[in-house]
């Protein structure tokens, strides 16, 4: 999803928000990105240094070994707070696109940026357009190694001064393609970096995007796709049904994303409350066994007397009672705060004086909360799972709606027909009705 209403430092947090894709056609996708007439709004445009990327297309279509394109470069499409565009200058913004490529990408890397607006100005994002290779640091140009003669008629090589033959290129004369550029011994890029594909590197760039922005004071939450459910993109250009479907399922997944969210941070919450608690709650649980340990063995020793097998019972006993009378004394001012401390801070209606079976139970929901998470995700999924399940339960509410409507119209009318027939049954009752007379015998009116 494409946030807008990024906050900063201090208040509610919005989500890091960015898209990696693979480009095979790298020229175009440069023009699409930087060019005025392509773009409503750009609002600034800047590269790593001055290059083509016609020299990696190339390079890629000739390194080709299937019917597949090679990928020329990948982009990432980055969502930013709005109010950069305005409270920022665009020397600020552009150090800022650099320090953000530069930090995800490396010093030498290519790479070209654009910032845009979307037509409705509600969406300020960066596209960064960068290859997946590195510039060698090194390379030699290719030279003749011998004067190169041509025939000026077929174009094919000939001998040196023979006839109608011309020196073209000289020995040690630097060789060029068709285009002009020069040819290079060695490669002229690195191999492609497989961490661009890798899920770790995925991840931790969201991480890397969070960190630049924190510097320009903008604080952003990173998605948590085990604890939270993803919301659907809306793409420019996407059909009205799609749209429609996406806003939908994106008013759905924040709701419960809110719901997920303030049930888990009430369990973390206990659970960082109670984990020190617990810890000291063992310590003294452990003293107390050893205590009543050691009260049984003393007992034992003072029946049996002593024999060679008692004796390490006898040593035990009396190590647990050189600290017995502290430790009693600790253990009883425990026992007294423990039952206060803990109703204090569990959940009184479940908490049922057993401390450690509540803490347990606590960290299996922590531990099993990503399935209540994907609970929801299916429970969403079985409405709005694809565009045409969208339309179907849209259909589905539809006639349920108009269904509804018609047992009211119809109730409606069963009612209005109801009354008509009270009235017009007490219409007739009085017309049947004599009229009354007074007591001179006449009619009363």
């Amino acid at each position: 999803m494409w946030y807008g209403g990024f906050k900063k430092a201090g208040a509610e947090m919005a989500k890091v928000y960015s898209r990696v894709s693979k480009i095979n056609n790298v020229v175009g996708r440069s023009d699409y990105i930087s060019n005025p007439d392509r773009q409503e709004f750009i609002k600034l445009t800047g590269k790593s240094r001055d290059f083509e990327w016609e020299e990696y297309a190339q390079f890629e279509k000739e390194n080709q070994k299937s019917q597949e394109k090679n990928n020329e470069a990948r982009e990432l499409v980055i969502a930013l707070p709005n109010e950069m565009s305005e409270s920022f200058s665009d020397d600020v913004l552009e150090e800022f696109s650099h320090e953000l490529a530069q930090e995800l990408l490396g010093n030498n890397r290519d790479y070209e940026f654009a910032l845009h607006f979307n037509q409705a100005r509600t969406n300020f994002h960066m596209h960064l357009l960068f290859s997946e290779r590195e510039r060698a640091n090194e390379r030699t140009p290719k030279v003749y190694k011998r004067d190169m003669w041509f025939d000026k008629t077929t174009n094919r090589m000939a001998k040196a001064n023979a006839e109608n033959a011309e020196l073209r290129y000289k020995k040690g004369e630097v060789m060029k393609d068709k285009q002009g550029n020069i040819r290079y011994d060695e490669v002229p890029f690195t191999k492609k970096e497989k961490k661009f594909t890798e899920r770790s590197w995925l991840k931790d760039h969201q991480k890397t995007i969070q960190k630049v922005l924190a510097e320009y004071n903008y604080v952003l939450d990173i998605f948590d796709n085990k604890h939270e459910i993803a919301q659907k993109k809306l793409y420019k250009g996407a059909s009205a049904d799609y749209l429609d479907y996406a806003t939908n399922w994106n008013q759905a997944a924040l709701k419960a994303n809110n719901k997920l969210n303030k049930e888990r941070t009430t369990l973390l919450k206990e659970y960082r409350v109670l984990k020190p608690l617990m810890n000291e709650y063992k310590f003294f649980y452990g003293k107390e066994k050893e205590m009543e340990k050691a009260e049984l063995n003393l007992k034992i020793y003072k029946r049996n007397g002593y024999s060679g097998n008692n004796w390490n019972v006898f040593q035990r006993t009396t190590y647990f009672l050189t600290r017995y009378e502290e430790d009693k004394v600790n253990v009883k001012l425990y026992k007294e705060l423990r039952s206060k401390i803990f109703r204090k801070v569990f959940n009184q209606d479940r908490f049922d004086n057993n401390p450690t079976r509540y803490f347990r139970e606590l960290v299996q929901k922590i531990k099993e909360f990503p399935e209540k998470v994907q609970k929801a995700k299916d429970t969403l999924s079985k409405r709005f799972g694809t565009v045409e399940r969208y339309k179907n339960h849209k259909q589905n509410l539809a006639q349920k709606e108009k269904a509804k409507a018609q047992k009211l119209e119809k109730e409606r009318q069963k009612e209005a027909k109801w009354l008509k027939e009270i009235r017009e049954k007490q219409r007739k009752e009085k017309e049947r009705k004599p009229p009354k007379r007074n007591r001179s015998g006449g009619l009363s009116r």
